[in-house]
């Protein structure tokens, strides 16, 4: 933030001072009786600047004061003469600076964006990350297994209880609930496997370089965690779930990854 403030504040003055020369180069033609089409250089050259290329300022400014240097009469004073060229020169440098600093905002831009999406998606009741950061996370995977040819699994574990559970135990419980559940996923699961909140009631699980032999023993584990549940005041809960999960194979990488998507579609 201490940066965009310092890249603005720049921008501030660089803006500043091309309206200001600008308008001492509209004066000096003015007072001299010099044709005030020529002020034409200005939107031109910053058009073609900031549009076109960065470099293309100079062919401006070549153009412009060749033009300029051959129309202007003999009564005005060589010094003068040079002096708007040097005003042409001066205005020329700082719409280069000014296109150099537009591009460096807008890549700040563009790193905050990413540093939002990023906080976005997580979810902040579980701390997983959610949905879009799967889909993203699972075409990765499938990519990777085309490349490497490594076999990937993919679980959904649905809780439906999820859906009205808040208004059934209470905000607290819910809670409650939920960091047990996050907590357990995480000990029942490898620190590569990674883990997601893709819907109110839906979790999903990536289990990179893992046969869905050995996911499931992780599915048998957060059945049985479920099963040995407690509430704040110590009385058991039974929480029901059902699970589905797709093996991705290189054979059938593609199709998988579209079972997968409509899968999620359907829990929408």
């Amino acid at each position: 933030m201490r940066y965009w403030s310092t890249l603005s504040l720049r921008l501030i003055a660089l803006i500043v001072g091309f309206v200001t020369m600008s308008s001492l180069f509209s004066m000096f033609l003015i007072l001299n009786q010099l044709p005030l089409w020529w002020t034409a250089f200005i939107p031109i050259l910053l058009l073609s600047t900031l549009i076109v290329h960065r470099g293309s300022g100079s062919l401006i400014l070549l153009a412009f004061s060749s033009y300029f240097l051959l129309s202007m009469p003999d009564s005005l004073d060589t010094i003068d003469q040079l002096f708007v060229i040097l005003q042409c020169v001066v205005l020329t440098g700082l719409a280069y600076l000014l296109q150099v600093m537009l591009f460096q905002s807008q890549f700040v831009l563009r790193v905050a964006e990413a540093r939002v999406n990023q906080l976005i998606a997580v979810d902040p009741e579980t701390g997983f990350d959610n949905r879009d950061r799967f889909l993203m996370d699972v075409e990765a995977e499938r990519n990777r297994l085309i490349r490497h040819g490594e076999t990937f699994v993919v679980t959904f574990i649905t809780l439906p209880i999820l859906n009205d559970f808040k208004k059934r135990y209470g905000p607290s419980e819910y809670e409650w609930f939920l960091d047990y559940f996050s907590d357990e996923l995480h000990e029942a699961t490898r620190r590569t496997d990674k883990k997601y909140r893709v819907a109110r009631d839906t979790f999903a699980v990536i289990f990179p370089q893992t046969s869905d032999v050995n996911a499931q023993v992780v599915r048998e584990r957060v059945q049985s965690m479920l099963l040995e549940y407690s509430r704040q005041d110590g009385e058991s809960l039974t929480i029901n779930c059902s699970d589905k999960s797709f093996e991705v194979d290189l054979e059938h990488a593609n199709t998988r990854l579209e079972e997968i998507r409509s899968f999620l579609s359907s829990e929408e």
